[in-house]
């Protein structure tokens, strides 16, 4: 229980920014939990243990969302871009996008570059963990990626 308790408000929000619905990240988040406990013995002690945990629910999250295909466009994605390597270039991207238009432009895309952009802006996470999460090869990821961001460009300018 105490592990729940001091865990859990990350992994709803972890969960809902996938999933974009109370319920679904509430059903993800605890098919994470119960996972993650049934699985505590696979936890080696490298990293933390927030870390382990925070990936068993973006992947339940993920699975879930190709169970239900029920994706919605984050809403906090403009607060988030600032929060990766390429700081520069997001905040310049940023800077140049109309409040709600982020939105609109991201729901025209296609569910996988939804997707990519999600767990790559807001999660956080690089190539290589895209790419195992995913269960695609580093390049096809870049690429994926890569491609995701000029349709998003395309997107906001057209």
């Amino acid at each position: 229980m105490e592990l729940y308790q001091r865990f859990y408000k990350d992994t709803y929000h972890a969960a809902f920014r996938i999933l974009k619905n109370s319920d679904d990240a509430m059903d993800a988040m605890q098919e994470a939990f119960i996972t993650a406990f049934q699985r505590l013995d696979q936890y080696s002690g490298e990293g933390s243990f927030g870390g382990w945990l925070h990936k068993i629910v973006v992947r339940k999250s993920i699975q879930y969302y190709h169970k239900n295909k029920v994706f919605v466009a984050n809403a906090g994605l403009e607060n988030s871009l600032h929060s990766n390597n390429d700081l520069h270039e997001r905040e310049n991207e940023k800077a140049e996008i109309a409040p709600g238009a982020l939105n609109k432009a991201l729901n025209k895309l296609n569910e996988r570059y939804q997707l990519i952009l999600k767990l790559y802006y807001l999660e956080g996470y690089d190539y290589e963990e895209i790419s195992e999460i995913l269960n695609w090869s580093y390049a096809n990821c870049r690429t994926t990626l890569s491609r995701a961001r000029e349709q998003l460009k395309k997107q906001l300018n057209g």
